[in-house]
């Protein structure tokens, strides 16, 4: 009898192409502009050649488009970074990948509705 892994396994939620303005920095009132390159509900990747340092506390605003255009304003947080000449993602640009953090649950539902029904191509 083959013992399965104890470990449970994690959830890997597909990231989708999306191209939006994000507007972000540390404090709301100085907001730098780059363009997403993808994004699913834990969090967006932003092309970017000033590259933050890990692990560094953001404001995150865009607006989701569609008849109901919504604006997501939340706390977010440099998870990982694809720098210029250390690409850890070669088929991405430099820049970064943020984790929002503390997303109200309307704005994560309204994130997911984009996702699953804006007709856009998941990445994995």
């Amino acid at each position: 009898m083959t013992k399965m892994s104890e470990q449970p396994q994690e959830k890997i939620e597909p990231r989708y192409r999306v191209r939006l303005a994000i507007y972000y920095g540390s404090e709301q009132q100085q907001l730098m502009t780059n363009y997403s390159v993808n994004m699913n509900t834990g969090g967006i990747f932003i092309e970017s050649n000033r590259i933050l340092p890990v692990d560094t506390p953001l404001v995150v605003e865009f607006m989701l488009p569609g008849k109901k255009g919504k604006l997501i304003t939340c706390k977010a947080r440099v998870a990982w970074t694809n720098e210029p000449g250390d690409r850890k993602s070669p088929q991405l640009p430099a820049g970064m990948g943020l984790q929002f953090l503390g997303l109200p649950l309307d704005d994560l539902h309204a994130i997911r509705d984009f996702l699953e029904f804006g007709e856009l191509s998941p990445t994995w």
